[in-house]
């Protein structure tokens, strides 16, 4: 009785909105996490891949990405909603998903195809931004579906770089047991170990020293 009556109201609500509205409550009703409100948009032909101009761009399944609003983005994706599409900045649904640090809903994207090493702004990509951000489990996935480790920013920094200046000990360790570059300098001809030595974290200092004897 009580779901009949929220789809008599949703109904209702919706039959008085514009076409645009359809869209903005779509991209609203994903951010927020409201799974009904977001088929009542659908079904009222809401554009499932509108690009919001007021958040940069962004569409429904990137802020439900990076909300972590799983049941709405496979809602999303089984309607055919585009991995491909890039805000302003030129990030995709996978960054949006990193940015939030929601490992189940990487995966999901991932198992859909969506584009690992994707560059956005400033050389950004989903690997850096864990990185950056010390997700584990979300950098040792990336990996294993074929980041690149040693992709580079606008500044010449590497994961490996922004993990060491961020003190994220386990994720260095993952990006060191993968390959990472030790001898990789940024724009400030610094490498991460002279970061750590700055820093005067020994415990990373000892971390890239051990590696380094190891090549």
């Amino acid at each position: 009785m009580i779901r009949v009556f929220k789809l008599i109201f949703f109904s209702f609500y919706f039959s008085n909105l514009f076409p645009s509205d359809f869209n903005e409550s779509l991209f609203n009703a994903s951010e927020k996490g409201n799974l009904e409100k977001v088929k009542q948009a659908i079904l009222n032909s809401a554009n499932i891949n509108y690009q919001s101009e007021e958040n940069g761009n962004a569409t429904p399944l990137m802020i439900a990405s990076e909300k972590g609003n799983i049941e709405i983005v496979k809602f999303l994706l089984s309607k055919n909603a585009k991995l491909s599409l890039v805000d302003n900045e030129n990030h995709h649904a996978l960054m949006y998903a990193v940015k939030g640090g929601n490992f189940k809903i990487v995966k999901i994207l991932i198992s859909n195809k969506t584009e690992v090493n994707h560059v956005g702004e400033d050389g950004w990509t989903p690997l850096l931004e864990a990185a950056n951000n010390g997700y584990v489990d979300i950098v040792r996935y990336l990996i294993k579906n074929n980041a690149n480790v040693n992709e580079v920013n606008s500044y010449d920094e590497s994961a490996l770089i922004l993990a060491t200046r961020n003190a994220h000990i386990q994720t260095l360790k993952i990006l060191l047991n993968s390959g990472a570059d030790i001898e990789q300098r940024n724009a400030e001809n610094k490498t991460s170990y002279k970061i750590a030595e700055e820093m005067k974290n020994k415990e990373i200092m000892r971390l890239l020293k051990k590696f380094e004897n190891k090549r």
